[in-house]
């Protein structure tokens, strides 16, 4: 097996600059400098407050890592606040001298760097080091993440002799299909890092110590993940290159690379499809853009269904609108389900009768036994005479797919269901573009320019992210919420799935008057 320990040469070199470093912040200052300068420079900016979104993967994080302790029988967890180092330092020295099997939070300082190590495995040949993450599968972040571990560790004379990260098994089927965790051997990884670690911590330090430096925008603000403070370095203007309509973090850091920083810079040779070269039309002319095929795309969402389509007399067509609202737990809380895997817990269904109203059925869960029976259930008698039934995006196909494996009994059902299924969205991407899209076709980016009277401004939940976590909050920890918060959220929740709704029946009422133009 390859040696950490080998590879790593001492002593480092020593400095007298104050700002102490952690893996987090290494890791940080990997990704850019001026974004560590503002993380150890201004910590309380807004920017770094954990919203409702990133504290519950925080809160996740938390619960995998004490379900990895579980491995390591006999293991001593270094149970004291991260900012009593000194504290932590001298308890995992006791740990280490007393012959602890596994260290947990094991902490470590060297040359103003702290650590503190997810498990410290006692082998025979020295320690194992792993690092527990929450995602479903190793990362090439990872690596810089221990090495840095291991540096520190056996600068304090800690002999690494191999590197893990353990990570959730995808495979994985709650309640007991295999292994939740499994684990990837990252020695020869780390061993090929390490020799950059010093000269990187001797530049984050200098750095630090100086005013803030200045680092041009790039693919960097948003791998390995999105910067915090983007609105500070990037223009929020309508025409930057980084709303050009489907052009991802990489095209858009090669512009920038080429000097092209707005839409309007883009030479007019410049390899576009159609839907960018509609958006290019929409912003010289500042209008929106329609195209010809707008009316053939919509007839499945405006006309009735032949005789022959419907098996039944002249009717009138019902057309409905589904929106679904899922959890997504890193350790899964209901039978089949995998880490991380999204299950329907919510929605809402608006149904066009044959006199022009509309009917409305909504279903959230509660309690945190499975939700997707009862689901399935409502969802298949309020959808029961729609002959079509609108989505936006693939998204509540997947999800009724889903059902199917989860509710078996109701898998014939739910299959009639899915055939029904229009989506909307490549209506809007292939035929419609206002210039205030700014590049996406997501529902609430385009409901605003095309229908303006329908906003989601006076909801409290306006985000499927927070409202997942929301839901999950009442499902799971709902007796540590009190009685009148449950009620508030609760409505909150069933408002903004019934607005995720309402808008596709605008959307589609819209998109008629335009097509009628």
């Amino acid at each position: 097996m390859t040696r950490i320990a080998a590879s790593i040469r001492w002593p480092w070199p020593s400095s007298a600059i104050p700002y102490r470093l952690s893996k987090s912040r290494f890791t940080s200052g990997l990704q850019c400098h001026k974004k560590l300068w503002w993380e150890v420079h201004e910590p309380d900016a807004i920017e770094l407050q954990p919203d409702k979104v990133l504290q519950d993967l925080f809160d996740q994080g938390r619960q995998v890592g004490e379900a990895a302790r579980a491995r390591y029988p006999g293991g001593v967890l270094i149970d004291l606040p991260h900012h009593a180092g000194a504290e932590r330092v001298v308890a995992t020295q006791q740990a280490l001298d007393a012959g602890a099997p596994a260290i947990f939070e094991a902490t470590f300082i060297a040359d103003d760097t702290f650590v503190a190590i997810d498990v410290l495995e006692k082998r025979n040949d020295g320690y194992h080091l792993t690092e527990v993450k929450s995602s479903s599968s190793q990362k090439p972040e990872h690596i810089s993440d221990v090495a840095i571990q291991a540096r520190v560790a056996a600068a304090c004379g800690v002999k690494i002799t191999a590197a893990a990260v353990l990570h959730l098994n995808k495979e994985f089927r709650h309640p007991a299909s295999g292994d939740l965790f499994a684990r990837t051997d990252v020695t020869a990884a780390v061993v090929e890092f390490l020799p950059l670690v010093p000269d990187e911590i001797a530049r984050q330090r200098e750095m630090l110590a100086a005013p803030l430096p200045d680092v041009p925008v790039g693919l960097h603000c948003f791998e390995p993940r999105e910067c915090p403070f983007m609105d500070r370095c990037w223009p929020d203007t309508p025409d930057h290159i980084r709303h050009l309509a489907g052009v991802g973090p990489k095209r858009t850091a090669a512009y920038l690379t080429r000097g092209i920083t707005s839409i309007g810079d883009l030479p007019a040779k410049e390899k576009l499809n159609f839907t960018q070269r509609r958006q290019l039309k929409a912003m010289a002319e500042n209008r929106v853009i329609v195209e010809p095929t707008l009316a053939r795309e919509l007839a499945p969402f405006t006309s009735p269904l032949s005789r022959r389509e419907r098996g039944t007399g002249g009717e009138d067509s019902r057309l409905g609108f589904l929106d679904f609202e899922t959890i997504a737990r890193a350790i899964p809380v209901w039978p089949g389900m995998a880490p991380w895997q999204q299950a329907a817990a919510q929605f809402s269904y608006h149904e066009r009768q044959p006199d022009g109203s509309y009917t409305h059925a909504a279903f959230l869960a509660e309690g945190p036994d499975d939700a997707r029976p009862k689901l399935a259930a409502a969802m298949i008698r309020a959808t029961a005479n729609a002959e079509r039934v609108v989505m936006y995006t693939p998204f509540e196909k997947t999800r009724i797919r889903e059902l199917q494996l989860a509710v078996p009994e109701l898998a014939a059902e739910l299959a009639a269901l899915e055939a029904k299924l229009i989506d909307l969205h490549p209506v809007v991407k292939n035929c419609v573009y206002h210039p205030d899209f700014r590049g996406s076709f997501s529902l609430k980016y385009i409901l605003s320019p095309l229908v303006p009277e329908l906003t989601y401004d006076d909801l409290v939940i306006v985000d499927g992210r927070v409202a997942s976590v929301e839901i999950a909050r009442l499902l799971f920890v709902a007796d540590k919420i009190p009685r009148h918060e449950r009620d508030r959220v609760r409505q909150d929740l069933l408002n903004y799935c019934e607005r995720d709704t309402w808008a596709m029946v605008k959307l589609v009422e819209r998109l008629r008057e335009l097509a009628a133009r």
